[in-house]
């Protein structure tokens, strides 16, 4: 039985050094990753068809990323430009949006306290030029690990403290009255 090329090399031990560097790296892309983590598998001497299984990819694939790391190293591993209309939201637009979501809005002289992905999407517009629909904004917040949520209104800055503290020590003694019992009567002084 004549096996594949990509098996027949046990991967270079001198390269592992420089592939545990970049793995050791925050930013590396996620699927730049499990490619990485293929190679480092594959210079540890592990089966490919074993590597197929922990990384839950066909044998086919794991031996075309083994190939493409031998032909063109860590660069043969990064995914290749995408086809259609680029992408509008460049670097720039995603600094600014982040220097946005990390400022409060009356800092920079708006006329509300929370942000919505509409208003982000507006601000974004002036500042940059770049028009983006809300959930396109929502989508580049998800990738830059910001949560989107709904804005939680209280009126706490409304209220008294001193009646709040008055309100809640009747609500203490109405409370333990009803505990007395089935019948209780409370008689009006």
């Amino acid at each position: 039985m004549r096996r594949h090329k990509a098996e027949e090399t046990s991967g270079s031990l001198e390269h592992l050094a420089e592939v545990e560097r970049l793995l050791g790296q925050e930013t590396l892309n996620r699927r730049v990753r499990e490619r990485l983590e293929m190679v480092k598998a594959r210079a540890l001497g592990q089966e490919v068809a074993q590597m197929a299984r922990w990384c839950g990819r066909t044998v086919a694939t794991v031996r075309y990323w083994l190939r493409r790391y031998e032909a063109a190293g860590v660069e043969g591993l990064r995914d290749a430009p995408r086809s259609g209309r680029p992408r509008q939201a460049d670097a720039g637009y995603r600094a600014a949006l982040e220097r946005a979501v990390s400022t409060p809005p009356r800092e920079l002289g708006l006329g509300f306290d929370a942000w919505t992905s509409a208003r982000l999407a507006r601000y974004l517009a002036e500042q940059t030029g770049v028009q983006l629909s809300d959930g396109w904004v929502r989508a580049l917040l998800g990738e830059l690990d910001f949560v989107c949520g709904r804005p939680k209104h209280t009126l706490h800055h409304l209220q008294d403290p001193e009646e709040v503290a008055a309100c809640e020590v009747t609500l203490a003694a109405v409370h333990k009255s009803s505990q007395r019992g089935p019948g209780a009567v409370r008689i009006a002084s």
